[in-house]
């Protein structure tokens, strides 16, 4: 038999150039590879090697197999029916060989006939980029092969690695949308939770990963990511964004360690290196409610962007830190900024304005509490006293009034919060 070769380098054949007995559902229509593009490869490589073809992924799972009218040997045909390795013994050691075959790197090798249970078949591993993500099976199940088999087998065992290679690039796309999708609250959560393999009552977590567009940095913290997943037991999905990323943890319901796991993970996370900052969101109960988690989750880190003291917290340990920003944003939509108190500080110097600011911040944060206050701004109680009196008498509010107390703590947030994030 004479090989031949042409058209789209998948499929190998152009429509009128494959033998009439090639079922046409499994011709190829388009440049694109498809699962029915694989079917026509198979038929192809069957027809020009002169024996049915079948195509393994790396776990064994049935990718494709020839639909030509050739007779096949009964082992091959239980694995086409139930998409599965036959769970016989002599199919057993089939396996174990060839796993072993390609252990040691072989391009190509044989498996001799077992009497009663196959064919001789010749066999080639499929690679990208050195690792094996699937197989090629040739049996000679209708006379003799072709004298070029191997040959062939051989360049169809390069071409089947286009395959893969698409087909991975095409899950990743793919599970890229249903992860938009779940973050994004979509109500088809059934669909979801079959698709990415999780349950209707499985309980979720989101954080969210602050990297700050650092490509180096981004691929590096996705790594340790995962690994810190796993070594906390964390069950999860990823979803990388151009600033941030995100962790969705999941569990079965009823499991009560499952947010301290995920806890833990932020913690370890955010200890790895100071540039990354991560905000934990709610548990929600269902994937509709994963969305909220997702908000929690980035109102946190927003949070964190604009109080660089912390790296790492959860929407439960913020929340009247994220309330007020939200109602300093609303605040700053709704009314004049040039009216605020802190307005009368623009005539200083930047460290004169950064010193009074300092200094207010410091007397709402303890009550009040002079030597406190100092404490935290290593200066003396007295000086302290002095330099508030100085920058109240200066915006001209008196601590006293409860009203304008109230006031200038507002004008204080927002000067805060509308700052650009570090």
């Amino acid at each position: 038999m004479t090989p031949r070769s042409s058209g789209h380098p998948l499929t190998g054949l152009t429509r009128a150039a494959y033998p009439a007995n090639v079922p046409h559902s499994h011709l190829a229509e388009s440049t694109e590879p498809t699962p029915r593009d694989v079917f026509a490869f198979c038929n192809h490589l069957a027809w020009e090697v002169g024996g049915p073809v079948l195509i393994h992924d790396s776990n064994w799972g049935v990718v494709a197999y020839s639909t030509l009218n050739q007779p096949i040997d009964d082992a091959r045909r239980s694995i086409i029916l139930r998409r599965e390795v036959p769970d016989v013994d002599a199919e057993t050691r089939i396996v174990e060989f060839a796993e072993g075959n390609f252990e040691t790197g072989d391009d190509l090798f044989e498996i001799p006939a077992v009497p009663g249970v196959q064919a001789r078949r010749l066999v080639a591993p499929v690679r990208v980029l050195g690792v094996r993500v699937g197989s090629i099976w040739v049996a000679e199940s209708a006379g003799p092969l072709n004298p070029d088999a191997q040959t062939l087998l051989l360049a169809a065992a390069k071409q089947a690695s286009f395959y893969f290679q698409v087909q991975a690039d095409w899950r990743a796309r793919e599970h890229e949308v249903f992860v938009r999708m779940l973050l994004a609250g979509s109500t088809e959560e059934a669909f979801l939770a079959q698709y990415l393999g999780v349950t209707t009552t499985s309980q979720f977590t989101v954080m969210s990963v602050w990297h700050g567009s650092d490509d180096d940095l981004r691929g590096q913290a996705l790594r340790v990511t995962k690994a810190l997943a796993d070594r906390h037991g964390l069950p999860h999905l990823l979803l990388a964004e151009t600033d941030s990323f995100y962790l969705i943890g999941y569990e079965r319901p009823g499991l009560d360690e499952f947010a301290q796991r995920a806890k833990r993970t932020a913690q370890d996370l955010s200890a790895t290196d100071d540039r990354l900052i991560v905000g934990v969101g709610r548990v929600a109960l269902r994937p509709l409610q994963v969305a909220q988690s997702r908000a929690d989750a980035d109102a946190v880190v927003a949070y964190l962007r604009r109080n660089p003291h912390r790296r790492v917290a959860n929407h439960s340990s913020l929340r009247a830190g994220v309330g007020l920003m939200r109602v300093v944003e609303i605040l700053e939509r709704q009314s004049d900024a040039t009216m605020g108190y802190l307005n009368a500080l623009s005539s200083l110097t930047d460290d004169d304005r950064r010193e009074g600011i300092d200094t207010l911040n410091a007397y709402f944060d303890y009550g009040g509490n002079a030597a406190e206050a100092a404490r935290h701004l290593h200066i003396h109680p007295n000086t302290f006293r002095y330099r508030l009196a100085k920058v109240t008498d200066l915006i001209g509010v008196d601590l006293a009034d409860r009203d304008e107390r109230l006031m200038l703590e507002l004008d204080l947030l927002r000067d805060r919060y509308a700052q650009p994030p570090a």
